[in-house]
């Protein structure tokens, strides 16, 4: 099932998870709460509690939008929701993810930069990681196109390059995916440590093994 793990959200700085029914007031806040609910997911074992956090999200998404309907930070959030949510439910896995798809073009057309052209990187992952039709909106030459334009707007972000080497490696391009991981790698270490910069760097060796 789709992973999105580090390649698609950075969270920025976020309060505690969101508790339902707490009223977070801000775009700002609900988008760094469903970018919370997102990064315990990927780490939660627990079947209930990721079902718990992709209602959270969803419920968070849900209160972005009813505050600022034509916001980036909102459609995006719906998007990350969404992916919780065909993680933990693989039966609808096929609508959430094409459901995902529209709401990160939603996103896109209000902020192609927005998540440093996060739009364009996680439909990317989702298009060359999900099953094909009829099960799903998989697509690598299209998930390869999406990873260009993520990188053509943000050359120098990590996780843009991780994912563009992921799709070349998915496209049979095994020689241009090293060398995109070795970029990916480079750029990561130029940066100060942080527990993000580790997984990039961790994604990037993996990628380099094996390839």
């Amino acid at each position: 099932m789709l992973l999105l793990g580090a390649c698609a959200t950075r969270a920025p700085p976020a309060p505690p998870l969101a508790v339902p029914g707490a009223g977070s007031s801000s775009v700002v806040e609900l988008a760094a709460a469903i970018a919370a609910d997102s990064k315990r997911s990927d780490v939660e074992r627990d079947s209930k509690t990721r079902g718990e956090l992709a209602a959270d999200a969803g419920r968070n998404a849900d209160a972005c939008l009813a505050l600022e309907p034509q916001a980036a930070a909102c459609h995006y959030g719906r998007a990350i929701a969404l992916g919780l949510q065909a993680r933990w439910n693989p039966l609808r896995a096929g609508e959430l993810l094409n459901g995902m798809i529209e709401a990160l073009a939603r996103a896109d057309a209000a902020d192609p930069n927005y998540d440093e052209a996060g739009p364009q990187r996680v439909r990317a992952l989702v298009l060359i990681r999900a099953p094909g039709w009829p099960l799903g909106p998989g697509d690598t030459e299209a998930g390869l196109a999406a990873a260009r334009r993520a990188v053509a707007l943000r050359p120098h972000y990590a996780p843009n390059l991780l994912a563009l080497a992921e799709a070349l490696a998915k496209t049979g391009d095994r020689s241009g995916a090293k060398q995109t991981y070795a970029q990916a790698r480079e750029t990561a270490l130029a940066l100060q440590p942080s527990a993000d910069r580790d997984e990039w760097l961790q994604t990037a060796d993996q990628g380099l093994k094996e390839n």
